[in-house]
């Protein structure tokens, strides 16, 4: 299965806020951590401190995720010319293969760490934090890429 595709600033945000969301156990944490802090509010003295500290922490990972991260997104979109180069993949049962005039990188399934998927761009990861982007619209066939990351990589990490 071939693709090619030219990163929009959209998608690259869209990546890294992906990226930046956290796993799904790290979420259920933080949420553990939040409804504890509630309930100490609902039944201590320190009502002002576990709201605050709830309030805070919703608020700054709000703001990390909704501005910070694509402040750093469209920077680094800008900076790295790689970023906004034609890319071409080439899906095969071996591994996935990306070439642009920047380079080439040819991945073997065992080479992808975990994948990601969201509103329309997929993540592989080669290490917890570099990852290739990859829009779901240059695939011809979503479904096949599913398959063969489910297969050979584990299933879906967000």
């Amino acid at each position: 299965m071939d693709g090619s595709y030219k990163l929009s600033k959209t998608e690259t945000v869209q990546a890294m806020q992906l990226h930046g969301r956290g796993a799904r156990s790290t979420l259920i944490i933080l949420c553990f951590i939040g409804i504890t802090l509630v309930l100490a509010a609902v039944f201590t003295e320190y009502k002002i401190i576990a709201i605050g500290t709830v309030v805070g922490g919703v608020s700054g990972y709000f703001l990390v995720l909704f501005c910070l991260i694509p402040f750093n997104a469209k920077k680094q979109y800008k900076q790295n010319r790689a970023l906004r180069n034609e890319t071409t993949m080439k899906i095969t049962e071996q591994g996935v293969n990306f070439k642009s005039e920047s380079g080439e990188s040819k991945l073997k399934w065992s080479d992808i760490h975990k994948w990601k998927s969201s509103g329309g761009i997929y993540l592989l990861y080669i290490t917890s934090n570099i990852f290739h982007m990859v829009p779901s619209r240059a695939l011809p066939n979503e479904e096949t890429l599913e398959i063969l990351l489910n297969n050979n990589v584990g299933s879906k990490k967000a």
